[in-house]
């Protein structure tokens, strides 16, 4: 009786260690913050597929930037689009693809010219679409 009360507390504590480790806080995937950037410049153009993220192409002085926003049903929901020549700041983490190609995830946009902004990414860094509905 007493070792199968033993073994039933260490089973307990290896479920309760492994929930602990799968409710751990994930990092946000592709997002790192230590590359966290904030950049001027204009949409020259939107691309959106029917599924992923709309990507923009940013150019700012003597730099094009590809910038990854959220899906198209979520920018919707949102009342957000971008078209181009809109003037736009944009913080993100940034990087460069294997092509050289400057990219930033976006995590806040704002259009400079109305002040409309949106959030793209709770405080934790993941999408804020996540786990939401299309409507």
């Amino acid at each position: 009786m007493t070792k199968a009360l033993h073994m039933s507390g260490i089973v307990l504590l290896l479920l309760l260690v492994f929930a602990a480790i799968a409710l751990a806080e994930v990092p946000a995937e592709g997002y790192d913050e230590n590359t966290e950037v904030t950049i001027q410049g204009v949409v020259k153009e939107t691309m959106a597929a029917s599924r992923g993220p709309v990507m923009l192409r940013l150019s700012r002085q003597d730099k094009s930037y590809t910038v990854s926003t959220a899906p198209f049903w979520f920018l919707e929901q949102e009342k957000m689009s971008f078209v181009p020549g809109m003037e736009i700041e944009v913080t993100g983490s940034r990087g460069i693809s294997s092509d050289g190609t400057l990219y930033i995830i976006a995590r806040l946009i704002k259009d400079t010219k109305t002040g409309a902004s949106i959030r793209l990414r709770d405080d934790s860094l993941r999408p804020i679409w996540r786990g939401k509905r299309h409507r």
